[in-house]
């Protein structure tokens, strides 16, 4: 039974950590960019995060439904916090799965010092 449960558990483990690699980044926000068909958004930043592995130069940071936990409703709520953040010029930190090249993002928030 002992020898079960190890081995569930080793299972478990090494499947979770094929999923994605949270990974925490801040900055600020230099250019916010929706897609037309409402399912996306990117988001730059004046610093680059060296495990987003993104192609561009700076990195995109993406926000899609569907994408890392990221609802619809979701969207709606990190793309609003976004601009009202650019358009104050404050810092943001953003959680983003570092385990893909598109560096998807889940969470956002804002620094009000």
């Amino acid at each position: 039974m002992t020898l079960r449960l190890t081995l569930l558990f080793v299972l478990l483990s090494t499947a979770t950590s094929a999923g994605a690699a949270a990974t925490w980044h801040t900055g600020k926000i230099t250019r916010v960019y929706p897609t037309g068909d409402g399912v996306s958004v990117v988001i730059q930043f004046d610093t680059d995060s060296p495990a987003c592995t993104h192609s561009s130069t700076p990195d995109y940071y993406y926000v899609q439904v569907g994408q890392n936990g990221v609802t619809a409703d979701g969207l709606k709520i990190l793309l609003s916090t976004a601009l009202a953040a650019a358009a104050a010029n404050k810092t943001v930190g953003i959680n983003f799965d570092s385990a893909s090249s598109n560096c998807y993002i889940n969470r956002l928030w804002v620094d009000f010092p």
